[in-house]
C-alpha cells in the first residue's frame, strides 16, 4: 500500500494500482504500508552488540552530526540485518503524526515502511524505478531514496555505482537514458514497467526497520473496542447500579425490621421486669467465657455444646451432671450411666462428633455407674 498525499494505492505484484476503500477493500496478506522514501532516510549502522540494549535511546546522539535537522523533531526506527549490522529509518516527528492520523485504522496494525526497501535489491545491484516527476532507488540492503529526475546523476555519482548492474524499469527509456549519467549506460539492463513489476521478484517482506517504534508502536484499539461494546457495557452498567440498589434497600430494610424487634423485646422485658436491666444471653455467656483465658483462642461454646448433647442423647439412660469448661478448648463432663458399656457407647458417639474423649475415673453404685470423661474439643 503506496500512501501519497493522504491517500492509498493498492499495488499487488504485476497488477495496476488501485484506490484504496476502506469502506469495501480487503486488506491481502503480507500488507505493508509504504510511504514516500524522501520523507524516509534509510541508512545502515554497525552497533556493537553490547550497545544494542540501549540502541533506540541512543540513536538520536549517534547520528545528530550526520543530520541537518534537529534530532528532537526526528523519530528513529531500527531493525537489525545481520550480525551487528542495523537498518536505520529516520522521519520527522511530524510527518509520521501526520500519517497516523490520515491513516484509516484498517491501516494501523500492518508494517509502515520506506517504499524503497520494498523493491528487489541483490548484491552488485541498483535498482531504480521511473515514475513521472521522481525515481526510487534502492542501492542498498538497507538504503534507498526517492528523488527528482534532474538530480538522479547527483546521487547516482556519490553513491558510486561504477562497480554494479542497473536494473532500471521504466515506462519511457529515452527519458530515462538521458537521466542516467552515460558512464554508467553499459551497467543497464531495461526493464518495462514500474512499481508494481518491480515487486514481481521482490521479497515477501520488506528489509527495513518498521517505523512504528517508540512512541508510534501500535496500541490496543480502545476506541473501536468501545464502540462495539459500548451498549453492552452501559447494560452492565445498569444492572450493577439497580443490583447495588436493591442490596442496599434490603439492607436498610432489614436493619429497620432488627430495630423493631429489639424494641419489641425490650418492651416485652419492661413490662415483666421495669426497673432490672436489659439482659443479652448472647453477650453475656461469651463475656464469661472469656474469663476463662484472655489469651487462648476459643470456638464458640453453642456449636460444642450441641455435639455433647447430641451425642448424649443418643445413648438411652445418660444423664449429664456436670460440666466444666476450661475455655482452651477442654471439658470436664460427669455421667451418670446405667453400666460402663453406655459410657463406653457415649465415648464412641462423641469420637463420631469429632470429640477426643478419655475416661478419667469411673465409680460403680447401687443405681449405676458415675464416669467422669475428658472432652477435647475439634
Amino acid at each position: 500500500m503506496r500512501w501519497q498525499q493522504g491517500e492509498g494505492l493498492l499495488i499487488r505484484s504485476g497488477h495496476a494500482p488501485q484506490r484504496f476503500d476502506p469502506a469495501v477493500a480487503t486488506l491481502p496478506d503480507n500488507l505493508c504500508v509504504a510511504f514516500p522514501a524522501d520523507a524516509v532516510r534509510s541508512l545502515t549502522l554497525s552497533v556493537a552488540p553490547e550497545e544494542v540494549k540501549h540502541l533506540q535511546r541512543a540513536l538520536p546522539f549517534m547520528l545528530e552530526e550526520s543530520l541537518l535537522e534537529d534530532v528532537a523533531q526526528l523519530h528513529f526506527a531500527a531493525l537489525r540485518v545481520d550480525d551487528d549490522l542495523h537498518s536505520i529509518a529516520v522521519v520527522g516527528r511530524a510527518t509520521i503524526a501526520g500519517w497516523s492520523e490520515e491513516l484509516p485504522d484498517a491501516l494501523q496494525n500492518v508494517p509502515w515502511v520506506s517504499e524503497a526497501l520494498c523493491l528487489p535489491w541483490s548484491p552488485g545491484q541498483c535498482t531504480v524505478v521511473f515514475e513521472e516527476q521522481h525515481a526510487v532507488m534502492r542501492w542498498g540492503q538497507a538504503e534507498g531514496g526517492r528523488i527528482e529526475h534532474a538530480l538522479l546523476p547527483d546521487l547516482m555519482a556519490s553513491i558510486g555505482l561504477q562497480e554494479q548492474t542497473l536494473i532500471v524499469y521504466t515506462a519511457d527509456q529515452a527519458l530515462a537514458q538521458a537521466t542516467i549519467p552515460a558512464p554508467l549506460h553499459d551497467a543497464i539492463q531495461w526493464r518495462k514497467g514500474g512499481f508494481s513489476e518491480a515487486l514481481l521478484i521482490a521479497g515477501s517482506h520488506p528489509s527495513g526497520p518498521d517505523l512504528r517504534q517508540g512512541e508510534f508502536a501500535p496500541r490496543l484499539p480502545l476506541a473501536r473496542w468501545w464502540a462495539v461494546w459500548q451498549r453492552v457495557a452501559l447494560a452492565l452498567i445498569v444492572a450493577c447500579i439497580l443490583k447495588t440498589g436493591l442490596s442496599v434497600a434490603d439492607y436498610q430494610m432489614l436493619k429497620a425490621e432488627d430495630l423493631e424487634l429489639r424494641q419489641a423485646i425490650q418492651a416485652s422485658y419492661r413490662r415483666v421486669n421495669p426497673r432490672g436491666a436489659v439482659v443479652d444471653v448472647e453477650k453475656q455467656l461469651n463475656r464469661q467465657l472469656g474469663e476463662f483465658g484472655a489469651n487462648t483462642q476459643r470456638g464458640a461454646f453453642t456449636p460444642i455444646m450441641v455435639g455433647l448433647l447430641t451425642a448424649i442423647q443418643q445413648v438411652d439412660g445418660i444423664q449429664l451432671t456436670a460440666l466444666n469448661y476450661s475455655g482452651k478448648g477442654d471439658l470436664r463432663l460427669s455421667l451418670s450411666a446405667p453400666n460402663f458399656e453406655s459410657v463406653e457407647q457415649v465415648r464412641e458417639h462423641l469420637k463420631a462428633q469429632s470429640f477426643s474423649a478419655q475416661l478419667e475415673n469411673s465409680n460403680a453404685r447401687s443405681d449405676g455407674v458415675v464416669a467422669r470423661l475428658r472432652v477435647q474439643t475439634p
